[in-house]
């Protein structure tokens, strides 16, 4: 939404007076009914997704998603280009969770009570289109997307009329920009040795930034044996991150041991650094009732330390992470078997089915660190954030009372300790925060990236130099 806001009742309702020039690439009208019919379908009782945190904050939200009433009261249509939100609270997210969230065209995904598995079905045959700069043109599964200027957008006319975005593995790289078929290549881990390639191609610019995301392995703490805080910790211990990230980002990234980046100004250094002790881990292992098998794998009540690892492949990191923790988790009397898949499937596992022992992924981050979503009670549910199902009345207070703080001061403190809590808890093994690397063509002129700025939110201004 491009919007003038209106902010009333002690920051808990927002009106927005949206733009009139704004238009579908269709040619439609935007207006004040393609939001709220956007937020009528994240509300509604039938909406399985990730995104529930959008709206739960909205007036109204548990009796209009639980069909005690019709009318969403959190969401009020005042005109075509008016619309009001009323919070239940006052919350530093309440803004950005209202406006930054992408609007479906009603005029196409028209709401329907109850349909959600019915609109879902449309996403594969309907026409994709948007109010931004760009039009899809062609899309090709796992190969590229292209993509033309939208004539209509409000903003005027963008400098590069067209756009294709190709997907291939990260080794492809370096062939694509040395053979100047790529201009922009976005996301790269930086690493000594890849800076140092990318170096040699001469005709390219380097961006490096440290990027608001952090990786990790997350535990399924609805697992009996990782319930207890004591066998994460020891998994922890006992796994040499300072060894895997200096393998993998060659000095480019750090350890990791909060949900917070260091880009941030909720960051604290004043956490557990978890350094490598493979004694700490066995004690750890040993007061929890572990004890070594004759075959060196632990075993408790009959039940062995043996754990399967979901991962996704395809992937460098996953190849350079697996042997190093296979081998230490060795030493300590732990066994993991590692199952690969496509990251989609993985995603469903973890998400929807919710069925693993541990996986790997990464977070990129907002630019407000806030994760209530991530590790609040109210997301352990299919398709909610809290996929490991972590549930802790601390976590959830101070979750939510860093996001109702508006002093600023006050509210770095509750993210500190928040920090701390999540680091004490470990409900993920925090693996690493890097460098990114964002690297194009010096053709490419007005190429600007940040932590917080990647490079579609201005790409109306880049340029390719004749």
């Amino acid at each position: 939404m491009t919007i003038v806001i209106f902010i009333e009742g002690e920051n808990k309702t927002y009106t927005f007076k949206l733009r009139k020039n704004v238009k579908w690439s269709d040619g439609k009208p935007f207006t004040a009914k393609d939001v709220e019919n956007t937020f009528l379908w994240l509300a509604d009782k039938s909406y399985d997704g990730r995104y529930m945190v959008v709206v739960d904050k909205l007036a109204g939200y548990e009796d209009y998603r639980d069909g005690k009433v019709k009318t969403f009261k959190g969401v009020k249509v005042i005109d075509n280009y008016t619309i009001a939100f009323n919070c239940k609270t006052a919350n530093v997210t309440n803004f950005s969770n209202i406006a930054g969230f992408p609007i479906m065209p009603a005029h196409i995904y028209k709401y329907e009570s109850g349909k959600t598995d019915k609109m879902k079905a449309m996403q594969d045959k309907a026409k994709i289109i948007g109010s931004g700069r760009y039009i899809l043109k062609k899309y090709v599964p796992d190969e590229y997307v292209e993509f033309k200027a939208n004539p209509n957008w409000f903003g005027g006319k963008v400098n590069v009329p067209n756009l294709i975005i190709k997907l291939y593995h990260e080794s492809d790289a370096f062939d694509e920009l040395q053979q100047g078929d790529v201009d922009i290549r976005t996301g790269l881990a930086a690493r000594a040795d890849t800076e140092a390639r990318i170096n040699k191609i001469g005709f390219v610019s380097i961006n490096k930034y440290l990027a608001n995301a952090y990786s990790y392995i997350g535990f399924n703490l609805r697992d009996e044996r990782l319930a207890d805080k004591r066998i994460r910790q020891a998994l922890t211990y006992g796994f040499n991150r300072k060894a895997f990230t200096d393998v993998y980002y060659n000095g480019y990234g750090t350890v990791c041991n909060e949900p917070i980046s260091q880009v941030s100004w909720a960051y604290t250094d004043d956490v557990n650094k978890y350094e490598y002790n493979p004694t700490k881990a066995k004690q750890l292992l040993e007061a929890a009732g572990w004890k070594k098998g004759a075959d060196g794998i632990r075993i408790k009540n009959g039940k062995k330390l043996s754990f399967i690892w979901e991962t996704y492949n395809g992937s460098d990191y996953t190849d350079t992470i697996v042997p190093m923790i296979k081998t230490d988790w060795k030493r300590i009397g732990v066994d993991v078997q590692i199952s690969e898949t496509e990251f989609d499937e993985l995603v469903k596992k973890v998400y929807t089915e919710r069925d693993f022992d541990m996986y790997n992924m990464a977070w990129s981050l907002t630019p407000d660190p806030t994760s209530r979503d991530i590790f609040h009670s109210d997301y352990d549910v299919p398709d909610g954030n809290n996929s490991i199902g972590l549930r802790d009345a601390e976590i959830d207070r101070l979750s939510v009372a860093a996001e109702e703080a508006f002093d600023q001061t006050k509210r770095t403190e509750l993210m500190h300790q928040y920090a701390k809590r999540i680091n004490e808890l470990l409900p993920y093994m925090f693996i690493g925060q890097y460098n990114q690397l964002d690297i194009s063509n010096v053709r490419v002129k007005n190429f600007e990236v940040s932590p917080f700025c990647d490079w579609t939110s201005k790409i109306e201004k880049v340029q390719l130099a004749r």
